[in-house]
């Protein structure tokens, strides 16, 4: 019992604790979940405003290309004089309305310079495409320096190559942007953000080119090459083929939650567990202080009963004597004595009953067999109860099934079958009828013990098997009994191998009682 009192304590601590920290684990999660979405936020966000500075970068680039674009001249020799001298542009471009090249000339080579061919052979996607052609109808303008020019991309050799174009009204004159020089322009503005935001601190920034190549980086955390991104965002146009990738530790979004909740929640789960712990010792010691109470009213209640028992057996064996050395009986006389040996029997069942709970608190309880023949039994304690059911006009019939000698605890049978008659005598006594049937089955016998009476609910059917409970209605009214009976009369037959059941019954109620009572043979 104090194993068990212990076992359950142990578990009303464990219980909230762990319920406790399975709330605290799902909040973690989802604070992991909101700081998680807050943090992407605060990169995204940090990508952007990197992102602004480029778009910045870019028309001031652009704007600058355009003034060296202007006045706007198709004269060969200035163009080429410009290119030489820019060093914003590769090369110098002018189409005509239907988007024909004016400059470099086309379809001549003595007019046309080696850069020029080569300009021209990386160019050739887009004169031959007629991709610029009607530019200036079109007005793409994604670069924002004018409603009239705009940006154009196109992929050649190992990256995006760029061209800025302009409409004078005429003709559309268009600058290769020099690559390098756009690239360090961009880079320039770029340290200017080198201070990242503080919960970011930890983390990098890349630039990397449409092949996924590093342009340039910052921050003070260490990342591989094939790292992934915790966060990215396209370039805005015309560099959308760019990306800007946030780079941080694999740990970033958990450190900032679990160090101090977990902290918090640790200290909380400490604190509820020595508050759990104390008032469970507290419960311990009162439950402990209670049972040894129990254990000495118990053990006085035994004592009491084995000092009845003596006394009480002889009052019923003289009793016994008395009626049967009677030579003339006398009618009153003989009522009297019939009631002193029905009473004694009764309290001698009630202390048996008692001291046998006694030995099952104890878990000593156990069946002692002996060769015994289980009719024998049975009549021998309908003998004892004969005056008794007389007294109340109940008509007995007994069906004899069992007549073999077989090993069984004699006693133990007795008393089951004595608590079961008992209750015919106490609550069935209207029905005015019993029934007990034995049977035997190979190793099995099979006892039933029926009545007449009012029965029982269902709902208390299961009920009334435990100890010290006793069914609350009209038939227990001024009715003794501990409540003890049932309980122990199916623990005795539990360790005798069987079983005592309360089978459904249209009339009155109906026990069988079963028990393992192989044959004296089997064990000589």
């Amino acid at each position: 019992m104090r194993t068990k009192l212990i076992i359950i304590l142990v578990l009303i601590v464990i219980t909230p604790l762990a319920i406790v920290g399975w709330l605290g684990a799902r909040i973690v999660q989802d604070e992991q979940v909101v700081l998680e979405h807050q943090l992407r936020e605060l990169m995204r966000g940090q990508l952007r405003a990197v992102d602004s500075v480029l778009g910045r970068s870019l028309e001031r680039y652009g704007q600058a290309v355009l003034d060296e674009m202007r006045p706007f001249s198709v004269d060969s020799e200035e163009l080429r004089r410009r290119s030489r001298l820019s060093p914003y542009v590769v090369q110098f471009y002018v189409l005509d309305e239907q988007g024909q090249l004016l400059f470099p000339p086309v379809g001549t080579t003595d007019d046309v310079t080696a850069s020029e061919r080569e300009s021209l052979r990386r160019t050739s996607q887009i004169w031959d495409g007629g991709v610029l052609a009607g530019a200036g109808q079109a007005a793409e303008g994604s670069g924002g320096v004018a409603a009239s020019t705009g940006w154009h991309v196109w992929y050649w050799g190992d990256g995006i190559q760029m061209m800025l174009w302009a409409h004078d009204g005429e003709q559309t004159h268009a600058a290769e942007i020099n690559r390098a020089r756009l690239l360090a322009d961009l880079i320039a503005e770029l340290p200017e953000t080198d201070m990242l935001a503080p919960e970011l601190a930890e983390g990098r920034i890349r630039l990397a080119d449409s092949a996924g190549r590093v342009l340039y980086q910052w921050g003070s955390f260490e990342a591989g090459d094939d790292a992934q991104p915790v966060a990215a965002l396209a370039v805005g146009a015309p560099l959308g083929a760019w990306s800007l990738q946030y780079h941080a530790p694999a740990n970033v979004f958990g450190s900032a939650v679990t160090g101090g909740f977990l902290l918090n929640l640790a200290a909380a789960l400490a604190v509820l567990g020595a508050a759990v712990a104390g008032l469970s010792y507290y419960f311990y010691r009162e439950q402990s202080r209670e049972m040894h109470e129990a254990a000495q009213r118990v053990s006085f209640v035994n004592q009491v009963s084995h000092e009845l028992k003596t006394p009480l057996t002889n009052i019923r064996m003289y009793a016994e004597l008395l009626e049967k050395d009677l030579d003339q009986p006398d009618e009153r006389l003989q009522r009297h004595l019939g009631v002193i040996v029905s009473e004694s029997q009764r309290l001698s069942r009630l202390i048996g009953n008692v001291l046998t709970f006694s030995r099952k608190q104890r878990e000593t309880l156990e069946v002692r067999r002996t060769p015994g023949v289980v009719d024998d039994v049975l009549r021998s304690v309908l003998d004892h109860f004969g005056p008794a059911l007389e007294a109340k006009q109940i008509e007995v019939r007994f069906e004899p099934g069992a007549g073999d000698s077989v090993s069984l605890d004699a006693d133990a049978v007795e008393q089951i079958v004595g608590n079961l008659i008992s209750n015919v005598e106490k609550y069935g006594a209207e029905g005015k009828r019993m029934e007990i049937a034995s049977r035997r089955h190979g190793d099995t016998i099979e006892i039933t013990v029926a009545d007449r009476g009012p029965g029982l609910p269902p709902r208390e059917r299961q009920r009334i098997f435990e100890p010290f409970y006793r069914v609350s209605n009209t038939l227990t009214e001024g009715v003794g009994g501990t409540g003890m009976g049932l309980a122990i009369s199916r623990d005795l037959a539990r360790l005798h191998g069987g079983d005592l059941e309360l089978l459904a019954s249209q009339q009155g109620a109906r026990f069988r009682l079963t028990l393992e009572c192989p044959p004296v043979e089997q064990l000589l």
